[in-house]
C-alpha cells in the first residue's frame, strides 16, 4: 500500500500538469507580431489574418499533396491563420497557406500547436499526433 502512495502522487502531479497546458489559450493579440523558430526560420503574423513565413524546415510541415517541395532545405509562403475555433481564443493555429513561394497549389495546411502561453508564448508545428513535439517557434516582437 505505502509503494501505491507515491504513483498516486506523480499520476497526479501529471495530471495537473496536463490540465493546466491544455488551459492555456492565446488570442489573436497574443498572436499577431513576428515569431522565430532555430535557423533563421521566421513567421509574421499580421492583424488581418494574414502570415508570411521564411526559413522554415521542410520537415517542418507534414505535407498533403503528392509531391511536396522537393529537398530537405527551408521553405517560405505566405497565407492566412486562424484560432482553432475562430479568431477569439485557441491553443492551436491553423495556417492556410497559398500557392507561391516553395508551394506549387493553395491546398495545404500546418498546425501549430500552444507549447506556453503568458508573457512569452511558443508555439510548434505539429507533424506527429502522438506526441508533442515540432519545429518550435517563439514570438519576439509585436
Amino acid at each position: 500500500m505505502a509503494a501505491a502512495v507515491p504513483v498516486l502522487i506523480v499520476i497526479t502531479l501529471f495530471s495537473l500538469q496536463a490540465c493546466e497546458a491544455e488551459g492555456e489559450k492565446l488570442d489573436s493579440d497574443q498572436v499577431v507580431g513576428v515569431w522565430k523558430g532555430s535557423g533563421a526560420g521566421r513567421i509574421r503574423f499580421h492583424e488581418n489574418g494574414r502570415f508570411e513565413m521564411t526559413g522554415i524546415p521542410r520537415d517542418a510541415i507534414a505535407f498533403s499533396f503528392i509531391d511536396p517541395p522537393p529537398g530537405k532545405g527551408r521553405i517560405s509562403g505566405e497565407g492566412t491563420w486562424q484560432l482553432e475555433g475562430g479568431r477569439d481564443q485557441g491553443a492551436a493555429l491553423e495556417l492556410l497557406i497559398d500557392n507561391g513561394g516553395s508551394f506549387s497549389n493553395a491546398s495545404e495546411t500546418a498546425l501549430l500547436q500552444l507549447q506556453q502561453g503568458g508573457e512569452n508564448p511558443r508555439m510548434y508545428f505539429d507533424t506527429n499526433p502522438d506526441k508533442e513535439y515540432g519545429y518550435e517557434v517563439r514570438r519576439t516582437a509585436p
